[in-house]
């Protein structure tokens, strides 16, 4: 069934369309981080650049360090660029010197960068290994020498879970598919866990571990289901859905995530703890989300599916009772309300055509 529990109507925050207004919920535990100094691995992408936006209107100042160039990059697009509040740099995680470059004065660090998407780790399975296993490692021997570090946050994923993943606590056993490479991401990051609990435990760098559930929002690549459907309808182009579109996901959308990271790293209850950060009430098949964007975007795209693909999770959603309890953590915007966003910023950035 659809989520119809979505708060209030779309609005703007900071002059960018297209973010549903979010309350800033318990105040009594704290939310945000303020006249930190903020390293963000991966920062020029959706997650990252989304982050760094809320941080620097907190007053933090920001380094986005990532393999590519600012252009194009959604760091640009949030007006990121020109900020005097951050520095971009450009380098290789899973290359010493790139960190060599850097001060040693970060309070906070959040490593973001990532090889990831289903059909690319399946094409470049050892490219995603080694930069999400040894540029892991590479970001934690660097978070090791800071004079004055408060938290080292590593974005791993709900595909930890395998096929497990639906209401799953963070204590559960991890059980990972070994026949097919499709779960090497999963596997790269299970190794990037494990390499953040080894770090607090011989070096004291103070991690904390997030897994993200189904992330989405203005701003986001093509290469997910919610982007990919939303930009198909706008061309009132054919709809396909992999499998046999029953799969079903829980979407948390941008503002409600980042809100989560900005909880992790402003709270010392986080440190040394995993936490499942995604909407345990925005929850909806692959289909039926297909014929959600058709109704909200007014499109006169057909949704047809596409059978047997890649091996998948049929049923992916976060117990978030953890981040509930321990940060206060709680997702606001409701699902119909985030896709309506994503469709008036992507039309408003490629044109209403109709």
């Amino acid at each position: 069934m659809r989520d119809r529990s979505d708060t209030g109507t779309p609005q703007g925050i900071s002059g960018n369309p297209g973010y549903p207004h979010r309350n800033e919920g318990n105040t009594t535990i704290p939310s945000r981080i303020a006249d930190g100094c903020v390293l963000i691995t991966g920062g020029l992408g959706f997650v990252g650049a989304t982050l760094a936006k809320s941080l620097v209107e907190a007053g933090n100042s920001v380094t986005l360090l990532d393999s590519v160039t600012p252009a194009g990059s959604t760091a640009e697009a949030l007006g990121l660029v020109e900020d005097p509040l951050v520095t971009c740099v450009q380098g290789d995680v899973t290359d010493p010197k790139t960190f060599e470059q850097l001060a040693d004065d970060y309070t906070h660090i959040v490593h973001a960068a990532a090889v990831l998407g289903v059909q690319r780790v399946a094409r470049e399975s050892l490219l995603t290994l080694d930069v999400n296993i040894r540029g892991t490692q590479m970001c934690l021997e660097f978070a090791a020498r800071q004079r004055d570090l408060r938290r080292a946050l590593v974005l791993s994923t709900s595909e930890v879970y395998g096929r497990h993943a639906n209401g799953t606590p963070e204590t559960a056993s991890l059980r990972l598919d070994t026949d097919s490479l499709r779960w090497s991401y999963a596997a790269s990051k299970v190794a990037a866990e494990f390499l953040a609990m080894a770090y607090q435990a011989e070096h004291g760098v103070p991690t904390t571990i997030v897994r993200p559930f189904n992330v989405y929002g203005p701003h986001r690549s093509l290469g997910n289901a919610m982007t990919t459907f939303v930009s198909r309808a706008l061309r009132h182009e054919e709809i396909t859905v992999t499998g046999d579109g029953r799969q079903r996901r829980s979407w948390c959308y941008i503002t409600d995530f980042v809100d989560g990271i900005h909880r992790c790293l402003a709270q010392d209850a986080a440190i040394g703890e995993t936490f499942n950060i995604g909407n345990d009430s925005a929850t909806l098949g692959i289909q039926e989300l297909a014929y959600l964007v058709v109704e909200l975007s007014g499109s006169r795209s057909a949704v047809r599916l596409l059978g047997d693909a890649t091996p998948d999770v049929l049923d992916r959603a976060p117990d978030i009772s953890k981040a509930r309890r321990l940060l206060g953590f709680r997702p606001e915007v409701g699902l119909e309300a985030g896709v309506d966003s994503v469709i008036r910023a992507m039309r408003e950035v490629r044109g209403a055509l109709i």
